[in-house]
Formats: structure tokens, C-alpha cells, sequence
């Protein structure tokens, strides 16, 4: 591995990594024995860096326990209710009722407005351009 340059090195990372998605095996210790992958050439794209908001890095339980918190004499049914939502979820296997769709939509529709309001007023960090693969001839001897 040492003697591949890094666009060798990450097509080959990328181009496995998709391919063994799929592969399952069973628990327990696997001993592989050597073996020779051959790459007849290949092709990647590295889009540059990008600003984003980092919204999805907010940790959800940290801020509704902060939330709740500060929420003084509201907290206890606040935190009742939260419960009776996870409680309904939980028992109904995902499968989702009138009542409980009627609330998810309002819920997704509150997360969809409190992004927007968090990506206006949270800084902007940058995030690495994305690598593609878009092409790769391997083949495993």
C-alpha cells in the first residue's frame, strides 16, 4: 500500500468499499489468506470544498434535556408527552396510525423550520469535497 500514490489508494478504498456493501459474512474470525487485486485503471472526481451549517452535529438529546430545562413548570408535561410520543411509536412497530401521522407531520414540518432558523443564525463550517469513483476496472487474482 505504501507504493501507491493517494488517488490510487482512494480509488481502490472507494471502489471496495461499495462493492462490499452488499457482502455479508458470518460472525466469528475470518483468515484471509494473501491474495492480488489488479486495477486496470479507473477514474475519480473531487468536487472542491463546501460551506454547510452544521446542523445535523447539534446533539438532539443534550438540547431537548436543556430544553426541557428551562421549560420550568411546563417541564413535567413536556416530558409526559415526549414519553407518550416514543411510547406510541415504540408500539405501534413503525407503523404508522391517522393520529400519529397528523403529528409527525406537524413535528417534521417544526424540525424543517427550526433548521432553516439554526442554518441562518449557527456559523458556517467547511466540509470536504465530496470523492467520486467514476469508474474502476478491478480485477482479483
Amino acid at each position: 500500500m505504501k507504493n501507491l500514490t493517494p488517488a490510487q489508494r482512494v480509488l481502490v478504498a472507494r471502489a471496495t468499499a461499495k462493492a462490499a456493501k452488499t457482502d455479508k459474512l458470518a460472525a466469528g474470525l475470518h483468515n484471509v489468506p494473501a491474495f492480488t487485486v489488479t486495477v486496470d485503471g479507473g477514474e475519480l472526481s473531487v468536487s472542491e470544498d463546501e460551506p454547510y451549517t452544521p446542523t445535523t452535529s447539534i446533539p438532539l438529546l443534550a438540547t431537548m434535556v436543556v430544553a426541557l430545562h428551562r421549560a420550568g413548570f411546563q417541564r413535567d408535561g413536556i416530558a409526559s408527552l415526549i414519553v407518550a410520543a416514543a411510547t406510541d411509536a415504540v408500539n405501534t412497530g413503525g407503523k404508522i396510525g391517522d393520529e400519529l401521522e397528523t403529528t409527525l407531520a406537524y413535528v417534521q414540518s417544526e424540525v424543517k423550520a427550526l433548521q432553516a432558523k439554526l442554518s441562518a443564525d449557527l456559523p458556517k463550517k467547511t466540509r470536504k469535497g465530496k470523492v467520486r469513483v467514476n469508474r474502476v476496472d478491478l480485477t482479483g487474482e
